[in-house]
């Protein structure tokens, strides 16, 4: 089963809930794969892969994942223009060819998007583009206080246009400036409402401000997200 883990935008913690539910998956005795298609701002390696594979480490759940970073560019951009920076093409049918073999080898993978689904990967190419044409299920991660109900609600009818399975939403408590997210409480819980209503999707959390992404507080916030991946993959794709 793959699943695709997008974001409203750029900080919204795609990373952090990509290694949160790597653990909750991989300690449940499953064979998980992570993978970064692309990766700007780190030409040697994929530094949101190394993140997620050192929380895996502490968790000492790391044996069971296989992680993979097709392409990592080194100016910190969207990918279209990192890769002109860097002199480079991006071959996206390498990349996905990369992606078939990973999930052929695991039971479920987890591809962690760049930025948000509208971010081009070439001059003529979408993310949505490519979720359009190999159709995953798609976990989107959004901010959980104000300004988020925008970006959210724009990004689920977006999939859904494409036709692309959206399986859940998660809210994470990180500000656009990567920081707490100091929002009034009153607003937080108004947006995980009104989103799950007016997107028709269900919300989890706010996902508190911690920077474990395996530790006991985040673990208990993955282990819902976790269990409902593991009942669609043995249903079969179900849009929500």
């Amino acid at each position: 089963m793959e699943i695709f883990i997008a974001g409203t935008d750029t900080g919204a913690g795609k990373t952090f809930v990509t290694a949160a539910l790597a653990a909750a998956l991989a300690s449940g005795g499953r064979h998980i794969g992570v993978q970064k298609w692309i990766t700007t701002g780190g030409r040697e390696k994929s530094i949101d892969i190394e993140f997620v594979r050192k929380g895996l480490s502490s968790a000492h759940v790391d044996g069971s994942v296989e992680f993979s970073s097709p392409c990592c560019l080194s100016f910190p951009a969207s990918p279209h223009l990192a890769a002109e920076i860097d002199g480079v093409s991006i071959d996206m049918d390498e990349i996905l060819a990369s992606y078939r073999d990973l999930a052929s080898r695991t039971d479920i993978l987890l591809v962690e998007g760049t930025g948000g689904i509208m971010v081009p990967i070439t001059r003529n190419l979408l993310y949505a583009d490519v979720l359009e044409r190999i159709r995953p299920m798609v976990i989107l991660v959004a901010r959980s206080g104000l300004g988020t109900i925008n970006h959210t609600l724009l990004t689920i009818d977006a999939l859904r246009q494409r036709g692309v399975h959206l399986l859940c939403v998660v809210m994470n408590s990180i500000s656009c400036t990567g920081m707490k997210d100091d929002s009034d409480s009153a607003i937080v819980n108004d947006n995980v409402k009104i989103i799950s209503t007016l997107g028709k999707v269900k919300v989890f959390g706010p996902w508190p401000y911690e920077p474990d992404p395996v530790g006991e507080t985040i673990s208990k916030h993955a282990a819902p997200v976790a269990e409902l991946i593991v009942e669609q993959a043995g249903a079969g794709r179900v849009e929500c």
